[in-house]
């Protein structure tokens, strides 16, 4: 059998089972989703379109987060399969070795891992703020006066600080609208404040807008009424983004925010560790798929009494828990976003050269 007709078939059936497993996960973290959005949602009178709404915009970062575990899943079926089948001593039989088994399976590693790259880096930042501002927009309570501010959004652009009181229509509509303008040492010069602000024809528009001022002793502070002069340094949909709990934005957002002072509601250690995890995406899933690697010793008579698949399962739990554990430091600002995002993987992969190595010497 030429070399690239073993590599297409054990790619295709690699690819089908890490898409299956993938939309059974999904399909689970979805439904548990609509269990908490799908009242609200009704509430809204927004009905069976509001929730494919919701679950449509949702799906791209659900699928993001649990892409490893899927492939580690899909690899386990695929190699225990071919395990107890004799598929692989019929490999080895022909000189197919460990190495050259997981160099045949690479090419499904990097169109799993290229292509979550991309879809975390252009399309889940585009999805989460169509689902940000889709939500806010469909609220019949965002942005009447005396509304509770239960989401107060601070942020910052450069030197200058910006706190809103509400957000409603999508972002167009504020209320409660600071700025706070500082100097090159961070000392405040003077504020603008407005109770009302809205966005139209490209413009924001205050409505009772006030400008305070120090004096030139800084002892004493001037108040002024303001001109329709109001600059927010954000738009209605950058305002979106920074709302949302999480990093969501492409590398070219998180290029402005760390190099050109761009609007920033999270520290920049947060948006670091967004970029490189992009970037190593690929590497975890070559992990997951090295620490799937020892069911193909389990001997054929055996069968599925044999725990092996439970503790590659195991493995696979605990490597994402502790991608997660030093991800969480590395968005504190704990440990650098390269050292953040490559501990991890070293780590498995040392566990799963050394869980081979101990398999070849029985």
């Amino acid at each position: 059998m030429p070399r690239h007709v073993l590599i297409k078939a054990l790619n295709r059936a690699l690819l089908g089972r890490f898409a299956l497993c993938g939309a059974v996960l999904v399909s689970l973290l979805e439904i548990l989703a609509l269990l908490e959005k799908t009242t609200p949602i009704l509430n809204r009178h927004l009905g069976f379109r509001g929730i494919l709404t919701f679950a449509f915009l949702h799906l791209p970062a659900l699928s993001i987060d649990i892409l490893p575990l899927a492939f580690m899943v899909g690899t386990l079926f695929l190699l225990t399969q071919m395990t107890l089948s004799s598929e692989i001593s019929a490999l080895r039989a022909a000189g197919l070795s460990t190495p050259a088994l997981y160099r045949l399976l690479l090419p499904a590693v990097l169109i799993a891992g290229i292509g979550g790259t991309c879809a975390q880096y252009w399309l889940v930042p585009v999805c989460e703020n169509a689902l940000t501002t889709w939500w806010n927009r469909t609220d019949p309570l965002a942005g009447q006066d005396g509304q509770p501010e239960d989401n107060i959004l601070w942020f910052r652009a450069g030197p200058t600080l910006v706190r809103i009181g509400q957000i409603a229509q999508g972002g167009t509509f504020l209320r409660d609208v600071t700025i706070y303008h500082r100097d090159s040492t961070g000392l405040l010069t003077g504020t603008e404040h407005t109770n009302v602000l809205t966005y139209r024809d490209g413009q924001w528009h205050p409505d009772g807008a006030q400008d305070l001022s120090l004096t030139n002793d800084k002892s004493f502070v001037n108040v002024t009424k303001g001109d329709s002069t109001f600059v927010i340094p954000a738009t209605p949909s950058v305002i979106m983004t920074l709302s949302q709990n999480g990093a969501t934005v492409t590398p070219a957002q998180v290029s402005a925010i760390l190099h050109k002072g761009a609007p920033a509601s999270l520290p920049r250690a947060t948006y670091r560790m967004a970029l490189f995890s992009g970037m190593i995406l690929p590497v975890e899933i070559a992990v997951m798929l090295l620490l799937t690697l020892p069911v193909i010793y389990i001997p054929p008579r055996a069968g599925l009494r044999n725990p092996l698949p439970v503790y590659v399962l195991a493995a696979g739990m605990g490597f994402v828990i502790l991608q997660g554990m030093i991800s969480a430091l590395g968005n504190a600002g704990t440990l650098p976003a390269p050292l953040a995002v490559s501990v991890g993987p070293l780590l498995g992969t040392l566990l799963g050269l050394t869980w081979l190595l101990r398999m070849e010497e029985r």
